[in-house]
């Protein structure tokens, strides 16, 4: 089941250890130099593909939430009958059912 993968987009906002190669020259053995420039579609393809490969890795279910939910279940926070909870969540659950 896939809550929510967006707590791990700040790694990928803050680009940790992304790196944009723009150009690098190559010396060769009779002294001439040879440039690599790389296009900005493809630093771009670079970016996508790391970006990707970081939401691959983030796990499906966030066992901080989880952990959270179930201490709230333990503790009965969600048998108050004063707690406007279940019935937001039945009401969700209900739509989604009359959707589908």
């Amino acid at each position: 089941m896939v809550i929510d993968k967006i707590g791990n987009t700040n790694k990928i906002l803050n680009g940790d250890k992304i790196q944009n190669p723009k150009t690098r020259e190559i010396s060769n053995r009779s002294g001439e130099s040879d440039s690599v420039s790389i296009s900005n579609e493809a630093q771009k393809a670079q970016t996508i593909a790391q970006v990707t490969s970081y939401v691959k890795a983030a796990p499906d279910i966030r066992e901080d939430k989880v952990k959270e939910v179930k201490e709230k279940l333990a503790k009965g926070y969600y048998d108050d009958p004063e707690n406007k909870i279940l019935e937001k969540v039945a009401e969700k659950i209900a739509d989604a059912l009359i959707r589908a």
